[in-house]
């Protein structure tokens, strides 16, 4: 742990270099209208890099919102200027294609950040997802593998969650009978690590999709970011069902349960899968109860799961896979 907290400080003194810089940019595909709506974080003394080592985490871990001004956003000759508020910004433009499209973003007509994006150009449901103990091997039970895991390790020796990628994929391609998804990955994570999860997600071709996390370490508490952004994606996507994947970690079967049982239309969650990380009985004996309850009110298959083919088969036997 000194070991630790010596390198922090050591990687906190060297990082000198300083200038407005976009932590974060969450783009959602609008598809009755060709267009995406776009949130992004944005800070007045981060360490300008794209990269997504330490240094520029650190960076990101020491920043300050800029409060105030405009950003301009261009994509394939479309432009829009949206207003900064406390290091946030929002709004939506039009694009060429969602099959394939570059958002470009401006403060006082210097490029900050260039990003492309792919989406479907329709979707018949959405699959939103956790990432740490997910898809992403993040040990959260543990607060100091968790620190080391985010923070210590590069992107290229980040470990999956075992099959999740080519699951994932196949769900991507159609494979639950339901039609084409729009993945969402949702993660309690701050906003500067953003870019190590988007290469997380790219480097292990996860299928394409939205990535909201949230804007601070201490912007909000987990359940309520989860909440409210569970929410916000129905509400953008109204009448659309959904596929929840989370895992047992933290609190996701309890904001998933929760989600339904307060859910107006709850037959739109066609299914619920937990990824089961700590096989303690008491645990176990929670999902359980969780997957009797949801079953036996609102029909809703509730999965947890530890080995990749034993959830394949649950997923079939409940028809969520074909």
């Amino acid at each position: 742990m000194k070991k630790l907290l010596l390198i922090f400080v050591l990687v906190f003194q060297v990082s000198g270099l300083w200038a407005i810089d976009l932590l974060d940019l969450r783009v959602f595909p609008l598809f009755d209208s060709q267009s995406v709506a776009f949130e992004g974080v944005i800070v007045n003394n981060s360490y300008k890099s794209e990269g997504t080592g330490l240094r520029a985490k650190l960076s990101g871990l020491r920043s300050k919102w800029l409060n105030s001004g405009k950003v301009v956003v261009e994509s394939d000759g479309y432009k829009v200027k949206a207003n900064i508020n406390d290091g946030e910004f929002s709004g939506t433009i039009k694009v060429s294609s969602l099959a394939s499209f570059t958002l470009r973003v401006y403060h006082d007509e210097k490029q900050l950040h260039s990003e492309g994006f792919s989406f479907p150009g329709n979707a018949d449901f959405i699959v939103v997802s956790d990432i740490d103990d997910t898809i992403l091997v993040t040990e959260v039970t543990s607060r100091l593998k968790m620190a080391y895991n985010s923070m210590f390790k590069d992107v290229d020796k980040r470990q999956t969650v075992n099959g999740t990628p080519e699951l994932y994929r196949e769900i991507g391609s159609g494979a639950t009978g339901i039609g084409n998804p729009h993945f969402v990955y949702l993660s309690s994570s701050p906003a500067f690590l953003s870019r190590s999860l988007k290469a997380f997600l790219v480097r292990n071709n996860f299928p394409p999709g939205t990535l909201i996390l949230k804007k601070s370490l201490t912007s909000g508490d987990h359940e309520g970011h989860k909440t409210g952004w569970l929410k916000k994606v129905m509400g953008r996507y109204a009448g659309k069902p959904l596929l929840l994947f989370g895992d047992s970690g933290e609190k996701d079967p309890f904001i998933y349960r929760s989600f339904v049982e307060n859910k107006e239309n709850p037959s739109l969650v066609k299914g619920i899968i937990i990824h089961e990380i700590t096989s303690r009985s008491e645990k176990i004996e929670s999902l359980r109860e969780f997957r009797d309850f949801l079953l036996k009110k609102f029909k809703i298959p509730f999965i947890y799961w530890s080995k990749i083919s034993e959830l394949k088969q649950s997923m079939r036997d409940d028809g969520l896979l074909k």
